[in-house]
């Protein structure tokens, strides 16, 4: 599992620098010969910014799955459904 959730203002300025893109998934579930599986945290409330919306688009036209995730239940089940396929 990768993520990019920086933990700070410091560690979000680390991670532009080194190349992080605006709008990139929170989560990839990476498996060996499978897409990747993009998930995008957010509350129920939660609405992806543009940018996200654009990297959505990315992410998908090369095949990967890409998720909105509102809950941890639900990304419990997203990660067992990735391990059994």
């Amino acid at each position: 599992m990768v993520h990019n959730n920086p933990r700070n203002k410091i560690d979000g300025n680390r991670q532009k620098a080194a190349g992080m893109v605006s709008g990139v998934a929170d989560l990839a579930y990476l498996q060996k010969d499978r897409p990747p599986i993009f998930i995008e945290m957010k509350l129920p409330e939660g609405k992806q910014s543009d940018a996200q919306i654009k990297w959505q688009a990315v992410a998908e036209s090369t095949g990967a799955r890409y998720i909105i995730c509102r809950s941890l239940e639900q990304f419990k089940q997203i990660v067992e459904d990735a391990r059994k396929k």
